[in-house]
């Protein structure tokens, strides 16, 4: 029987959910069976235009300016529909994206997420870090676009759906990952 796995990232303004703003949301919801995702599903990324402007140091790194955003806004609705449709949502440092869409879509604090960041173990295969675009460079995954937010989750599920002799003949990083326990949930 299939699954659903979401991957999700977002761009922002800066580092703090309480104080920085969304400017561009990406999900994929992916069909998952035989411990891969076997086929896409769904898609969704859109611009937010913030209330401020978008921080220098935040364009130079994501190539987002503040001509892109105008008059932009995301749909909350279609991006619930899918979250909604997943068994777990995996983002790469998942308390830093869940903290900004729980903002956006507070529904979505009850989900199951899981962090391929803080719940695979990337020393213990031997690499560096767990920074996503040295694990996509070390997996030979080509990026053409790093930092944006579809680009970012599309990529995730292709490094997780990857495998490392560690896992067993037959796993992959997502089998490994959503055989954990999600995240905590906030105690209400």
């Amino acid at each position: 029987m299939s699954k659903y796995i979401a991957y999700i990232d977002v761009e922002t303004t800066g580092m703090s959910n309480e104080n920085n703003e969304v400017i561009e949301l990406g999900v994929m919801l992916g069909e998952y069976e035989s411990n891969r995702i076997v086929r896409v599903v769904e898609e969704y990324c859109e611009f937010q235009e913030p209330f401020f402007e978008i921080p220098h140091m935040i364009t130079n790194l994501t190539g987002i300016t503040n001509q892109m955003v105008r008059g932009k806004s995301l749909d909350l609705g279609k991006v619930f529909s899918i979250l909604e449709k997943a068994d777990g949502i995996v983002a790469h440092n998942a308390s830093f994206d869940r903290g900004f869409v729980r903002r956006l879509l507070p529904d979505t604090v009850w989900m199951d997420w899981y962090c391929s960041v803080r719940q695979i173990k990337w020393k213990d295969y031997g690499f560096e870090n767990g920074k996503l675009q040295q694990l996509l460079r070390a997996h030979r995954i080509e990026v053409t676009q790093a930092h944006r937010a579809l680009d970012d989750a599309k990529n995730l599920a292709r490094l997780l759906n990857a495998s490392h002799p560690k896992l067993g003949a037959e796993a992959t990083y997502i089998s490994y990952l959503i055989g954990k326990n999600p995240m905590k949930r906030p105690l209400k």
